[in-house]
């Protein structure tokens, strides 16, 4: 079927193309066109089933009502959730997304960056991977409105929704001293990002003002890109019999507490008469495991909202003294089953 243009519609009602362009960019009052003719444009526009080019409309007025939002792993569920939230957001406030996955590369990240600014989005949402610090500053060179969610760079002065990822933490840990498991132990990734800092200080912190000291030995930090194999290892040396072994874990994020249900089963552990876990995140394996996780839940409805309001905020009043808005907000701790409750 033939796309519906501009003359099309003109050719209809035996007037100008001008015109009609005027109108249905809402120009009509200013340009003096009667609001009947206007009425008249856009009920005639909608009979067509017209749909305007979003580039083309991006080159005449310098908006094309689109927002890059580039997530750091599509295969993780929570991304994935937190990236439905944003577009369910933007769509309320007549907004398009062009949805992009990193894939946790920094060299990815800055392609899709410029793939995205050459489509005239009018600003971006970015879960930055590590080592894309230098994207960040050109972006912010441009003037091109961004914020960023789940974490940020400290050294870099920009606005972001995150979560308080070290009070999180702490409360967990908290939660599973209050148990009174002993040899709390903590599995974690090798990542130059502050959110991963945060929450294994949160742990430390916690075990430290309970009057343990933080074994380094109960400490696994895998590879960043690590795999099930890292975690299955990672657990067994903390286990070991289960005798002398570690009594609690607490994951800082769900996909390494997925694999690590998986390792523990394997290792013929049962959460949590053998050992207890605690894990960031809370996806639906967790609820329905036969052990339903105890889990910090970030706010996704709220973490989407935020980040919207915020980047529209500087869109739509790019000359506005407030910029670079922070903003971190509260977890929910959800205490389930493997924590012995």
């Amino acid at each position: 079927m033939k796309k519906v243009s501009l003359n099309d519609i003109a050719q209809r009602l035996n007037v100008s193309k001008t015109l009609v362009s005027l109108v249905l960019s809402g120009k009509g009052k200013e340009h003096r066109i009667s609001d009947d003719v206007c009425k008249k444009v856009i009920e005639v526009a909608k009979e067509m089933n017209y749909r305007p080019n979003q580039i083309a409309k991006g080159l005449r007025t310098g908006k094309t009502n689109t927002i890059g939002l580039i997530i750091a792993d599509i295969a993780n569920p929570f991304f994935g959730k937190l990236g439905r939230e944003i577009e369910k957001e933007l769509a309320k406030q007549g907004y398009r997304v062009m949805f992009c996955s990193s894939d946790e590369s920094a060299e990815k990240s800055k392609e899709q960056i410029e793939m995205l600014l050459q489509g005239q989005v009018d600003g971006f949402i970015i879960s930055p991977p590590r080592n894309s610090e230098d994207q960040i500053r050109s972006l912010e060179r441009s003037n091109k409105p961004y914020v960023l969610i789940d974490r940020y760079f400290p050294e870099i002065d920009s606005s972001y929704v995150v979560i308080d990822n070290q009070e999180a933490a702490y409360k967990a840990t908290m939660h599973l001293v209050h148990k009174k498991y002993k040899k709390i132990a903590c599995i974690t990734i090798n990542a130059d990002l502050v959110n991963m800092r945060d929450r294994l200080n949160g742990y430390k912190n916690a075990l430290r003002d309970s009057g343990y000291e933080a074994d380094e030995n109960l400490i696994k930090i895998l590879p960043f890109s690590h795999e099930n194999n890292d975690v299955f290892k990672a657990i067994k040396e903390l286990v070991g019999k289960n005798k002398n072994g570690v009594d609690a874990i607490f994951f800082t994020t769900s996909k390494v507490g997925i694999m690590g249900i998986e390792s523990l089963s394997k290792l013929g552990l049962v959460i949590p008469d053998d050992v207890a876990m605690v894990s960031f995140d809370d996806p639906d394996s967790y609820k329905i495991c036969y052990s339903p996780v105890t889990t910090i839940a970030q706010p996704l409805t709220d973490i989407g909202k935020m980040a919207v309001k915020v980047l529209l905020s500087e869109i739509i009043n790019p000359m506005s003294s407030i910029k670079n808005q922070k903003i971190t907000l509260k977890a929910n701790f959800i205490i389930r089953k493997s924590c012995g409750s």
